[in-house]
């Protein structure tokens, strides 16, 4: 079977190829982000929860 479109220029390719992995090299650092704010979020929620129990809220 004979694809309808033939692949871009080699060139074109690696252009697509970069751009890919500058994508998902971003992906990676918002997803690092993403975990150290819900690190944060667990830490702060824990320091509330332990001072209301305490009575200092």
């Amino acid at each position: 079977m004979e694809c309808p479109h033939p692949p871009p220029p080699l060139a074109e390719q690696e252009r697509i190829v970069e751009r890919l992995e500058a994508l998902q090299e971003k992906l990676r650092a918002l997803e690092a982000a993403q975990a150290q704010t819900d690190e944060t979020l667990k830490r702060l929620e824990q320091a509330i929860l332990e001072r209301a129990f305490r009575g200092e809220l």
